[in-house]
Parts: structure tokens; sequence; C-alpha cells
């Protein structure tokens, strides 16, 4: 295990470090987290100003069995500068290595800088941070506990699966953290442990993998599981334990929350084809343009057969009015095919046509003689989709 520390310009003081009620006295936090902690490396980062003052002294301090190694880095008085520092951070650290951080002792802001580059270090470098520290030196007080920062790197963690559900509306980073959460306390047998967010994780991991592979009628039932729910009990578990996921849980809700049914509704065909419109636009709005086109295929075949009073999930009916909406597209088209009743045979045609086209080439990866380009079903699903299918079955559009 490898120590990460930062030397300052200011005057260290000899004072009584404390962890875990151990202590250690020394001029340096170092000293003391590698009493603590016992890594075989430290590596110290350091301008040029803090070298002169303080490099020899720190090395003197941890004597010849620990491994001193110098890092220079500059002040960070320019973006330039700042990057300067990260790459000094982030070369200094081998990948699948175990580190602790000490940001006690550095000048203006390079305590940020160097977390930061920490949290990139986690995931570019599968770089085990095991903890990162601060010394609480005050003048005035006879010990100075060492304080554990280390959930400010799991905040980070927060921070980017927040931000993926936000783009993407995908929660399985955010069921993650929250299964690990409850799996950790209970395996430390701490005398606080929550029995709920397991539970949650799962929920809401079920409903972003419906999501994720076009699974409307699972994402129903899930969305509708998450609404059953008591909030009051898992907002008062994620207000102990998952602080940043408390913020989330009302949106999250609200977002899922529109695909539910009750079950007073779920034999409802034409309320479940609104539901699966509601999914369909909230893909176009996410940037899902695969799942989107998928669905609306699907779509069209369903409100076809709810149109003529049949049940939208009976297999043997949907493959007829597959082959009528065949029928319509080509060289030999014949708009007078039966579901051409129920909507603009014109626009039908032309619209089957075209999500057909792109479903198509969409399932077979663009292996096709003449393949579609991205940009171009990008841009129909953003600016033509809903138009297309609402002009089609208003009815069924919520």
């Amino acid at each position: 295990m490898q120590l990460i520390t930062v030397l300052g310009t200011g005057r260290y003081e000899e004072t009584c470090y404390t962890w875990q009620g151990k202590d250690h006295t020394t001029k340096f936090v170092a000293k003391a987290l590698c009493h603590f902690f016992e890594p075989s490396v430290v590596k110290v980062l350091v301008t040029k100003e803090a070298r002169d003052a303080h490099l020899e002294n720190l090395k003197n301090s941890l004597g010849d069995q620990i491994t001193v190694t110098p890092v220079d880095i500059p002040s960070g008085r320019s973006e330039t500068e700042i990057w300067e520092i990260f790459d000094a951070v982030v070369d200094s650290v081998e990948a699948n290595s175990q580190i602790i951080f000490d940001i006690t002792h550095s000048w203006r802001s390079i305590p940020m800088f160097v977390l930061l580059a920490s949290a990139f270090l986690r995931k570019a470098k599968n770089v085990d941070i095991q903890g990162v520290y601060y010394g609480a030196w005050d003048r005035d007080q006879p010990k100075a506990p060492i304080l554990d920062l280390t959930p400010t790197i799991k905040l980070l963690d927060w921070l980017t699966a927040t931000d993926k559900f936000i783009a993407t509306g995908s929660s399985v980073e955010l069921a993650r953290i929250l299964s690990g959460i409850q799996r950790e306390l209970h395996q430390q047998r701490a005398e606080s442990r929550p029995t709920r967010l397991i539970n949650l994780s799962s929920n809401i991991k079920a409903i972003s993998e419906s999501i994720d592979l076009v699974r409307s009628n699972d994402l129903i039932d899930q969305s509708a599981r998450l609404q059953r729910m008591s909030s009051q009990g898992i907002k008062s578990e994620l207000g102990i334990f998952a602080k940043p996921f408390e913020l989330l849980f009302e949106q999250i809700q609200d977002d899922y929350g529109q695909f539910a049914l009750d079950e007073s509704e779920i034999q409802d065909d034409a309320l479940i084809l609104q539901k699966q419109f509601l999914l369909i636009r909230w893909y176009v709005i996410k940037g899902l343009s695969a799942q989107a086109i998928l669905l609306s295929r699907e779509w069209i075949i369903s409100s076809l057969l709810v149109s003529e009073n049949i049940k939208y999930s009976n297999k043997d009916e949907r493959d007829p009015i597959e082959k009528q909406l065949g029928a319509m597209i080509g060289e030999q088209r014949d708009l007078e095919q039966p579901v051409a009743r129920h909507t603009n045979a014109n626009d039908l045609s032309a619209i089957w046509s075209t999500i057909t086209n792109y479903r198509n080439d969409i399932a077979h990866a663009g292996e096709r003689s003449i393949p579609t380009s991205a940009a171009r079903i990008h841009r129909y699903v953003k600016e033509d989709l809903i138009n297309d299918l609402s002009q089609l079955f208003p009815q069924f559009v919520s």
C-alpha cells in the first residue's frame, strides 16, 4: 500500500495525532499515518517552495524503513498548472494499486485537485482508494484527530451515477451503490443497518433494465411496484444511510411513476398503449433512438389490433396485421388493406415503411447493402417520430 501526501510551506509544529484510540506525536501528519496504516511507500507532492522548506525533514522523520519519493508539482496558479498537478498525481500511481491519500498540508486549492484526481484513478486505473485523511490540527487543542474523508470519494460516485440517471434515465449505477451500502453494513455487523435498500435497489434496477431492453409490460409492473413501496420507511433509511439518494428518490418515483398502472387499469389495452407512447416519447427525450424505433414499430401493430377490439398481446393476430402493413408498401402496394380503415392509408404506409426500414437497419447493425446513417435515424427520431405516431393514432396518445 502507498501513501500519497502533500507538503506545504507552513510552519509545522509537533502535535499528538489520534486515530481510533491510538496516538502518535510528530510534526508531520504523514508520519502519523505511516504509524497507523504502515504503507510501504510514501509519495510526496511538493512545490519547489515546499521541497526546500520541509522535504528533507520529512524524510528524516520517516527514517530508512519507508521509501520516500518526491513528486514535483506547480503551485496551481493557472489552468495549465492545475492540469500539471492532475497529471503528476495520475502518473505517480500504478494501475491496480492500493492507495491512501493525505490532504492535510498543501497550498491553496491543491487538495481539491488531488481529491478529484484520486476519484479519476479509481475508474481509469482500477486503483483501490482505501482512505482519504485530514489531520485536524488546532493550536489550542492538545490532540489533533485524523478525519476520514473517504466518503467524499463515494460522493463523487453518487455524482456520476446521478448524472447518468438524469442524462439517460438509467438507474443501474444508483442501484449498485444502494445495494452495496446495505451489504457492507450487514457484513460489518454494524449496530444500525438498513433493511429496505436492497429491495429498492432491485426494483429500480429492474425498471432500468426493462427500459434498456424495451420491455414495456415489465416496466409497467415494476413502476407500479415502486409506487407501492413505503415512501416514509424508505426515506427514513435513505436519510441515514444514503443521503445523496434521498434527494433523488422523489425524482425517480416521478420519472418512472408515469409508466405505472394499478391493478384496476392493467387490463385496459388503451391505457397500456398510452403508457407505451409515453415511453417512446421518453426515449426520444433521452436520445435513445434505437429503443424508440423498436417500440414504435410494435406500437403501430398494437394500436391497429386494439382499434379492431383485439387484445394487442394476441400473438396469433399480430402476424396478419403485420402482413397487411407490408402489403401497403413496395412496388405493388395495396392501400385497400383492412388496417387502412383506422387511419389515413397513405400516412400509415409512409410511416410504417420509414420505421420498418430504420428498425431493420438497427436490428442488422447496419449490415445492409445500403445502410442508413446513424445521423439520419437520430434526426428522424428527434424531429418527426412523435408527430408521425400522434397523427396515426391520436386516441392512444397521452
